[in-house]
């Protein structure tokens, strides 16, 4: 079952993309929408700043630097596609993107736990382990279509337990849709 964390006011999903912009003037193309951030390997944009970044302040998602994904570059990584229920039991949809393993990889992390944060406020860990086991992937796309914000986007984890038998029965818990924020944890 999935509970929410918070109540985010209309105003700040309307601002969501704005609110997920790198500081730092780049060629990239588009808004982030997802943001790493924690003990990484690398960095594309400063410290948040909780007048410019509602959301980010609204979950208490303070950090001094990040690094940001746009949809072009979420859509660079090599896409896996899984065909699989969601909700469990439901209908099966066609959902893919880059293996969260790989865009943790890009980042410099590999053995590090992480918390997930949606927009509306629901918050999941995932261990190191796990990620690196299964090939759960950072959704952008459900039946060939872009997950958008006010449905399953911008991005969603989306576990494959239609084919990998530890999986088998698997609840929802752990997939997380409305994903914006990714914090590599300390452990």
């Amino acid at each position: 079952m999935r509970f929410m964390t918070g109540f985010v006011a209309p105003a700040l999903l309307a601002g969501v993309l704005a609110a997920c912009q790198p500081t730092a003037e780049t060629n990239r193309v588009g808004p982030d929408l997802v943001t790493l951030h924690g003990p990484l390997a690398q960095y594309d944009r400063g410290g948040m700043q909780a007048a410019e970044e509602p959301l980010f302040a609204s979950y208490g998602l303070a950090f001094e630097r990040a690094l940001g994904f746009t949809a072009s570059e979420l859509a660079a990584f090599d896409p896996l596609t899984l065909d699989t229920d969601f909700p469990a039991g439901s209908d099966t949809h066609s959902f893919s993107g880059p293996l969260l393993r790989d865009v943790l990889a890009l980042a410099g992390v590999s053995d590090r736990s992480v918390r997930v944060t949606a927009l509306d406020g629901y918050q999941r860990d995932i261990s190191a382990d796990r990620y690196q086991s299964h090939d759960v992937i950072l959704a952008l796309f459900q039946d060939g279509r872009p997950l958008g914000i006010g449905g399953r986007g911008p991005a969603m984890l989306v576990w494959p337990r239609g084919t990998d038998p530890a999986l088998t029965g698997m609840n929802d818990d752990d997939w997380v849709y409305g994903v914006f924020a990714i914090e590599v944890l300390t452990d």
